[in-house]
C-alpha cells in the first residue's frame, strides 16, 4: 500500500512520526527514512523504540547512495512500514532519479505500507498510490 502526502502545509513530518509510533505500538517494524529532517527530540525517542529503525542522511553520503541503502534495507522484508519522508523533494531537486524511485515503489512488496512525502509530487507517482492527500495551508 502506497500513501502519498504532499503540499505546502506543515504537518507531513508530524504525520510520519505518528504513523511510526502507532505501528511500533502494534509491534510492527518501521523503517523511517528522512531526506530532510532529523526529527529533533523525537529522533532520540525513536532510537529507544525497539520497533523503529531511523535513518538520517549522513553528511558524508550522497542522497542516491542513501536511498539505495534504505531500499536494500526495506527489501529485507523485516519492515511492515516504510516511511520515505521528503523523498519527492529530493526527486524535485534532482538529487534522486525519478525513475529509480519509481522502480523501487513499483516493485515494493504489496504487504508493506509505504508513506512518501514532499512539498510537490511528480505526476508519474500518482497512479501507483492507494491514497493521495494534498496538505494545503489553512
Amino acid at each position: 500500500m502506497l500513501e502519498i502526502y504532499y503540499g505546502e502545509a506543515k504537518g507531513k513530518t508530524s504525520l510520519c512520526t505518528g504513523v511510526a509510533v502507532k505501528a511500533a505500538l502494534k509491534e510492527k517494524n518501521v523503517l523511517l527514512v528522512s531526506f530532510e529532517e532529523d526529527y529533533g527530540d523525537y529522533g532520540r525517542l525513536f532510537d529507544m523504540a525497539p520497533h523503529i529503525t531511523r535513518l538520517t542522511l549522513p553528511q558524508s553520503a550522497g542522497v542516491r547512495e542513501y536511498f539505495d541503502h534504505a531500499a536494500r534495507m526495506a527489501m529485507t522484508f523485516r519492515y511492515a512500514v516504510l516511511i520515505l519522508d521528503g523523498v519527492f523533494d529530493s526527486v524535485e531537486r534532482e538529487s534522486l532519479s525519478e525513475s529509480e524511485v519509481y522502480e523501487f515503489l513499483s516493485n515494493a512488496p504489496d504487504s508493506m505500507e509505504i508513506i512518501c512525502t514532499g512539498v510537490t509530487v511528480q505526476e508519474k507517482f500518482l497512479p501507483l498510490a492507494d491514497e493521495i492527500v494534498e496538505m494545503k495551508k489553512g
